[in-house]
């Protein structure tokens, strides 16, 4: 399991080039790391000045640097793969004769004050989000996931979702019911059926993302402001909000500050800001906190993205290949360890996975030819090794969140 970074605050503050600038550091340091933003926008490649998509695409020039960006219209397709065919399939292959006409009037008068827009509920696209990474949190290719969130308020929103899904569960099965209520009439509610446990799938992710965000050993989550009364109080409002839901903050960047220059209009400017600054040190003194002085430009590319990583989070590094946990970054500390080390002797090899929250009876293995399968809760990891794997032979320990295997090759 991937370790978790999210970078939040209000809109304009900075986070993606915080988020783009510590993904490269990151994966200068010799960590895999998968940059992923929730942004319609597509600010994500313009920072970099290089095109992602809806899938982990390697970044050119970057090794251990992979990005996407969520399309979150195609998944919320994928949330409910019965609603095209529902409607659709709407009185197809019927007559509405069949039907009084003050019953088809009622239907077409309650099908006509229904449209998709009703089935978005505040939260909802952020938690198809959450959804889509939990997937690569998951994924034992990465060692660390740097997530550019939307702005604070859309995360809290997320965060409340699992409450109001009751709510919109109920909404989207009146949609589902009227769109579909003829054939429903006439062939049984399997359709509904099937929605309404498609729909309870998703409630039951929903509250395990929240579970995984608000695990100090998968997630940290650094706030960026800038040195300004509203963005000073967003800050600690978000970080209120957070604190409600047993989410941490474990840094905050302040972002754009006017450097300390000799000139009178600096000098006031940098005096206003000083108070903010103090004021968000004070109220965040448990936290680490770095400073960003406004540049000469604007930071995007791959240049000045590594040289704000390096402002953030001093040299690179030479993560070490092995297990352990260790600390990074100068100015906002965090702890984490590689998810996958494997030992390939030839005949046999080690490998070394973590996994974070799992427990034991969550965990399967299964082989087919060179190919190792991990199960996670029903979700599979692929580890394709240089011999046959003998699945039968091979020993597994786990503890400490590391799950330890011994693979030999089958003896002929």
């Amino acid at each position: 399991m991937a370790q978790l970074w999210l970078f939040g605050g209000k809109g304009g503050v900075g986070k993606t080039t915080s988020a783009c600038s510590t993904a490269i550091w990151a994966a200068k340091s010799g960590i895999n790391t998968l940059l992923v933003s929730s942004d319609p926008a597509h600010s994500t490649s313009d920072s970099l000045n290089f095109k992602l998509n809806n899938t982990p695409t390697q970044v050119e020039g970057i090794e251990n640097l992979w990005g996407l960006e969520l399309d979150l219209e195609e998944s919320l397709e994928n949330l409910m793969p019965a609603l095209s065919s529902v409607l659709e399939n709407t009185g197809s292959g019927m007559s509405p004769f069949m039907m009084p006409n003050e019953d088809l009037n009622e239907l077409k008068e309650e099908v006509s004050g229904l449209d998709s827009a009703q089935l978005m509920l505040p939260g909802l696209d952020e938690a198809l989000a959450f959804d889509r990474l939990l997937k690569y949190v998951e994924d034992t290719e990465y060692d660390l996931i740097i997530f550019d969130t939307a702005p604070t308020g859309h995360t809290i929103r997320f965060l409340s979702l699992p409450e109001l899904l009751e709510v919109w569960t109920t909404r989207a099965l009146k949609m589902f019911r009227a769109m579909g209520g003829i054939k429903t009439m006439l062939f049984g509610g399997k359709q509904e059926k099937a929605i309404r446990e498609e729909l309870e799938r998703f409630r039951k992710r929903v509250a395990h993302i929240r579970r995984v965000i608000s695990d100090p050993k998968i997630t940290r989550f650094t706030l960026v402001t800038i040195p300004e009364a509203m963005g000073v109080a967003e800050t600690i409002r978000a970080e209120k909000q957070l604190s409600e839901f047993n989410i941490s903050i474990n840094g905050i960047i302040i972002n754009r500050l006017t450097p300390d220059l000799d000139h009178e209009f600096f000098k006031s400017r940098r005096e206003i800001e000083n108070k903010y600054v103090n004021d968000i040190s004070e109220y965040f003194k448990e936290s680490s906190i770095a400073k960003i002085e406004l540049g000469k430009s604007d930071v995007h590319g791959f240049e000045l993205l590594n040289s704000m990583g390096l402002l953030l989070h001093g040299e690179h590094v030479d993560f070490p290949r092995d297990m352990n946990i260790h600390k990074i970054s100068k100015n906002l500390p965090i702890k984490i360890r590689r998810s996958k080390l494997i030992e390939d002797r030839g005949d046999s090899s080690t490998i070394k996975l973590h996994l974070a929250g799992a427990i034991k009876e969550d965990l399967s293995l299964r082989a087919e030819g060179n190919s190792l399968f991990v199960g996670i809760n029903n979700r599979e990891n692929e580890i394709i090794l240089s011999h046959l794997v003998d699945v039968e032979n091979t020993s597994a320990k786990f503890a400490n969140d590391v799950l330890n295997l011994e693979v030999p090759q089958p003896l002929v």
